[in-house]
């Protein structure tokens, strides 16, 4: 359902729209639902993964989401915002700033508006860049440490 190959989420009212490189699909189901069945092909759930980033981080709003080195989904809207959406940081090719908004392009050249503060969106990157960077560490070590 979810691969290295989203390049952003979009919550509808009972359905989700993912936007890959290449397409866009509209699936039935809710967008936390979508993004479980993608953590539960990691054996981990969507619950614990916001616990883990929640405890290991100290991020206790619009948690990202680690699912894989090629996957990482930012929120960024509240979940009880009519508009959510979620970004996969590892596809982002450029970010500006445009008046008020945020201007996300991906590598596949599609763009995206934002209306959230050019400064909360970079921190939002950075824990992103941060969290995914530990996390290939940590496999580095354990390959390492056999």
């Amino acid at each position: 359902m979810l691969s290295k190959d989203v390049i952003y989420l979009i919550k509808h009212n009972r359905s989700t729209k993912v936007v890959n490189i290449h397409n866009e699909t509209e699936i039935d189901e809710l967008i936390n639902v979508v993004i479980n069945k993608a953590c539960l092909k990691h054996l981990t759930t969507l619950d614990g993964r916001l616990e883990a980033i929640k405890k290991g981080y100290k991020i206790y709003k619009l948690i990202p989401i680690y699912i894989s080195n090629n996957l990482i989904l930012q929120p960024l809207y509240s979940n009880r915002n009519w508009n959510q959406i979620y970004v996969n940081i590892c596809n982002i090719k450029k970010i500006i700033k445009v008046n008020d908004l945020v201007v996300i392009t991906f590598i596949n050249d599609i763009s995206i508006n934002i209306d959230i503060s050019y400064e909360r969106f970079k921190r939002y990157y950075k824990n992103c860049l941060k969290i995914k960077e530990d996390q290939i560490n940590l496999m580095k070590e354990e390959i390492y440490n056999g």
